[in-house]
């Protein structure tokens, strides 16, 4: 009897510890993404990611303007802070700060048999003059003022750029993750500059009188007053990536992004550009060109994570 009792206590006392241990395995299986940062799991999936990005990108716009024809995309770069914040082994937010270099080029229409044809004026500090319905035609003629028929034109601009970015990733596989990334973009205006070239210029002299110039294009004309008076975009950012593990808790990763702005790069409709002017007496009338321009770009983006 003695025999029994010790033989059945034992089998308990193995049961008891083998139940124990299957607990303690479904509670490892099961532990917070918290609890694992904090017993140093895969670096891949440390709670908090820091890094640098550079971005090559190729950007243009869209204009529904039927007077603007884009021309084609031009090159631009950005770089900046990558951050990361994981709620999971798998999602996550990305956000940052940088310093994005980007442009677009259009033309304008040019049709002299129809009273259409965009031109602006500047003075000799290279400052534009804004025309003002109902004034006198004396006002744009001033000595030094130059009259420019504009061609086409190529802006560049500078934007600090803060990401917002919702970033869903798969399980490491040899070495790598691939993401998909959805979010928005901030955007604070820096600077505005373009490049024109042009069908004709006219600098006035003393008396007023234009006299034709010979210069066909020009470059880094500040643009910041004819931008939106709130310097600051919404956009779309659209994304996939991958990202590989060197070693430790450094990788590298790598994606390619679609950005699309949701505001005009420019005043809608121009301050300083005007298509036709109608002379009543002394005094001008203008008809100022709508320049709805949306800047689209895609983006690589390549960097390391810490």
């Amino acid at each position: 009897m003695k025999r029994i009792h010790i033989t059945l206590f034992t089998v308990c006392v193995l049961l008891s510890v083998s139940k124990a241990q299957n607990s303690l395995e479904a509670l490892h299986v099961n532990t917070s993404f918290e609890s694992k940062q904090e017993a140093g799991g895969e670096d891949f999936d440390k709670k908090w990611r820091f890094g640098l990005r550079f971005t090559p990108q190729i950007t243009w716009f869209t204009s529904k303007e039927k007077n603007l024809q884009s021309e084609g995309s031009v090159f631009g770069y950005g770089f900046g802070l990558h951050i990361e914040n994981r709620f999971s082994e798998t999602v996550g937010l990305v956000w940052g700060i940088g310093l994005d270099n980007e442009g677009g080029k259009y033309s304008v229409n040019y049709d002299t048999a129809n009273n259409y044809a965009v031109r602006y004026w500047l003075n000799g500090e290279g400052e534009f003059q804004a025309p003002e319905n109902g004034t006198s035609v004396t006002q744009l003629r001033k000595s030094g003022n130059t009259e420019y028929v504009l061609n086409d034109r190529t802006i560049k601009t500078r934007y600090l750029t803060i990401p917002v970015i919702l970033k869903m990733s798969t399980k490491e596989l040899n070495g790598f993750k691939y993401s998909g990334m959805f979010g928005g973009e901030i955007g604070v205006r820096l600077g505005t500059e373009a490049e024109d070239t042009y069908h004709e210029a006219y600098t006035f002299d003393v008396a007023g009188l234009p006299v034709k110039s010979s210069t066909t294009s020009q470059a880094e004309i500040n643009l910041n007053d004819d931008a939106p008076l709130i310097p600051m975009r919404l956009g779309l950012n659209l994304g996939l990536g991958a990202e590989y593990r060197l070693s430790g808790n450094t990788s590298i990763m790598f994606s390619a992004n679609y950005f699309q702005s949701f505001v005009n790069v420019l005043k809608n409709p121009s301050e300083h550009l005007v298509s036709s002017i109608e002379t009543n007496g002394s005094v001008n009338n203008y008809t100022f060109v709508k320049q709805g321009l949306i800047m689209r770009a895609v983006r690589l983006n390549i960097g390391i994570l810490f």
